[in-house]
């Protein structure tokens, strides 16, 4: 296994004040990403236990550091982590928008690298979704989502064959 560092971006039409919200409020972040604990704070513990695909290992860390509405980073004791970028642009349908980059570190071996981008782009729909009002529905997520995950997969699978 070696380190990797995986980078998305995704531009949403919500300011930073309501993405950073779905970032850190375990309630916000179960309806897009996973059940949450959280203990907010500088050092504080942030764990995650991926409720789909529900085979995953629980993301447990400690928040690096912290802005709001800015940057989120999480450390695991692995070596690995996550890290939120947020940047607020003008614009958007309501006057200002969020220029959100999710950084994704961490060992990881090349044959899984496919499952994991299409996880995080997966999660970063489901994350837009729930911004307009409509978080996952988990116990439906494989009808609601498998088809577009899938998609999400055969098109990481094919640019790693590049």
């Amino acid at each position: 296994m070696s380190g990797v560092t995986l980078v998305f971006r995704r531009d949403l039409d919500f300011s930073p004040a309501i993405v950073w919200d779905a970032l850190v409020d375990p309630v916000l972040i179960e309806g897009w990403l996973a059940d949450a604990t959280v203990d907010f704070r500088l050092g504080g513990r942030f764990r995650l236990d991926w409720i789909e695909p529900a085979h995953l290992v629980p993301f447990e860390s400690r928040i690096a550091a912290l802005e709001p509405q800015v940057l989120l980073e999480l450390a695991s004791r692995g070596g690995g982590g996550l890290r939120f970028d947020l940047e607020e642009v003008a614009g958007g349908s309501r006057g200002t928008s969020t220029a959100l980059t999710v950084t994704v570190a961490g060992a990881l071996e090349p044959r899984f690298a496919p499952g994991v981008i299409a996880h995080w782009q997966s999660n970063l729909d489901q994350l837009a979704e729930l911004l307009r009002g409509h978080p996952v529905d988990w116990p439906h997520w494989e009808r609601d989502r498998g088809e577009h995950f899938g998609g999400h997969l055969e098109k990481a699978q094919r640019d790693s064959s590049l």
